[in-house]
């Protein structure tokens, strides 16, 4: 699987395999708070291809990192491109990430309106 790490946390940078795939099967983008989430999240969008997986990586609530980023709020830049969150998974200690797709691509929405 080809995977695009963008933006990593310095910690994590290092052992990362670096990749120059203009078609990655995965992204995981990391935005520590809603001003990064918009710089990254066109390049992410760029990136993304129909069928493909796209996670977004956020600081916990209860971790170090201090963020205006939750599972609930701050990701207009991808909603607005028609992209809805569809699972959430903890990363480590200090992320959690959200698999976010196309909302045609999500074959029943159950979640409440």
């Amino acid at each position: 699987m080809v995977c695009a790490v963008l933006e990593p946390p310095a910690g994590l940078k290092h052992g990362l395999p670096a990749t120059s795939a203009s078609e990655p099967e995965l992204i995981l983008a990391f935005a520590p708070d809603r001003a990064a989430l918009g710089r990254v999240a066109a390049r992410a969008l760029d990136l993304y291809g129909v069928g493909g997986r796209l996670w977004f990586a956020y600081p916990k609530k209860t971790g170090p990192v201090r963020s205006d980023l939750d599972r609930e709020h701050g990701w207009e830049p991808l909603t607005q491109a028609g992209l809805l969150p569809v699972t959430q998974v903890a990363l480590d200690a200090t992320w959690s990430a959200l698999r976010f797709r196309l909302r045609e691509e999500i074959p029943t929405l159950a979640r409440k309106a």
